[in-house]
């Protein structure tokens, strides 16, 4: 018998150069300090999970495409994403 995945969602890995570990250093919900260095990092990071979720809950939603078009398409990309 053939085992499904627990997720049918898109599987993805962000690597980010060079960054903290932990999802850019934010240690909590309601902390407002990072040990990332980077606020470029820190918002696309927010940005990406946000586009997530919103494709993965709502599935005519474009937002995943559009933040991965836009990070594949930057000039000068501070990460990769490889999904599948």
């Amino acid at each position: 018998m053939e085992r499904q995945p627990a997720s049918r969602g898109i599987a993805s890995l962000l690597t980010l150069f060079p960054a903290e570990h932990s999802l850019g250093g934010i240690p909590g919900h309601e902390v407002a300090e990072t040990t990332e260095a980077s606020p470029a990092r820190v918002v696309l990071i927010q940005q990406l999970a946000t586009a997530y979720l919103r494709s993965a809950l709502y599935g005519e939603d474009t937002a995943w495409h559009t933040a991965v078009t836009a990070l594949e398409a930057a000039p000068d990309p501070i990460g990769t994403l490889q999904s599948k």
